[in-house]
């Protein structure tokens, strides 16, 4: 049975989930220009950032949404205004519409949680964060739990893959920091993708979900470890010997902690990428270099 699904923000990832989803249902992609989008998707052009935009342009039977947006200023006002007011403004125009869907799903981080002191979180831990980016991503969590139909947050933690080759990039280059003690935790682009299908399909068998998914890998692991993993991927001499300046993991902007993905598994699903090892030899193999 097919269901109508729309995806605020279609980006790398929310793109992908469309084009996933495509051929069992009705997909709806909603951003402001949508010249570029494929023609298997059905468009709506609006800007949720004005409400003016939303009106009259959702469709009449509307079941799951993703929102799915990413700023394009890494600033407080652009954070407020794409995460909190536009996902405000989207629920008030489903409320006018007279739309019931059966679940909204938020993509948020793990940048919510503040712990700095390499311990693991999940879904219960606290979350108090102290930078902009999470505090504002925390108030949109609770912007989408508190409208009027089932709502579930995905934190999704370091992303890479796909276009996201920074890290890979720095280590060929030799800039990559690779004294760090700090936890890094990744997932790989294509998971991200595949854990809200998951997610997705796992409400319309009727089975029950959270409202809080941490979404992470389950191999966190020292940022200098990482960084050192790779080089011993690479079976080329790395020429550039600068390097960046070591930093603290009380300095690193993203702390260091541990994220557990136990939720995540027990809901059923399978990573592709079930740590750094297999996500990043794969973009080392299709990068050309030999591993």
């Amino acid at each position: 049975m097919s269901h109508n699904i729309l995806i605020v923000g279609c980006g790398s990832i929310g793109l992908r989930l469309a084009m996933t989803l495509k051929d069992q249902h009705h997909v709806y992609g909603l951003k402001r220009n949508t010249e570029n989008l494929p023609t298997e998707i059905n468009r709506i052009s609006a800007d949720v950032t004005h409400p003016s935009s939303l009106e009259g342009k959702l469709p009449k039977k509307l079941d799951y949404i993703v929102y799915c947006l990413t700023a394009n200023e890494f600033n407080d006002k652009t954070y407020q205004e794409i995460y909190v007011n536009g996902l405000k403004n989207l629920i008030n125009e489903v409320n006018h519409s007279n739309l019931s869907p059966r679940r909204l799903f938020f993509v948020s981080s793990s940048s919510v949680y503040p712990q700095d002191d390499d311990q693991w979180v999940d879904e219960e831990s606290p979350v108090s964060p102290t930078r902009f980016s999470g505090q504002r991503l925390l108030e949109a969590e609770k912007t989408a739990l508190s409208c009027t139909f089932p709502a579930s947050n995905i934190r999704f933690s370091g992303i890479y893959g796909g276009t996201r080759t920074r890290l890979l990039d720095q280590v060929i280059s030799g800039k990559a920091n690779d004294n760090s003690p700090a936890y890094t935790n990744r997932i790989h682009e294509d998971d991200c993708v595949l854990v809200l299908k998951h997610l997705i399909e796992t409400d319309i068998k009727g089975e029950p979900l959270d409202d809080c998914y941490l979404a992470s890998d389950s191999e966190p692991v020292q940022m200098k470890v990482l960084v050192d993993w790779i080089s011993e991927q690479i079976k080329e001499t790395i020429n550039s010997k600068e390097k960046s300046e070591p930093v603290s993991a009380k300095k690193r902007s993203a702390g260091s902690k541990r994220c557990s993905n136990k939720r995540l598994l027990d809901s059923g699903y399978q990573f592709k990428y079930p740590s750094f090892k297999e996500g990043y030899s794969e973009m080392i193999k299709h990068s050309g270099l030999e591993v």
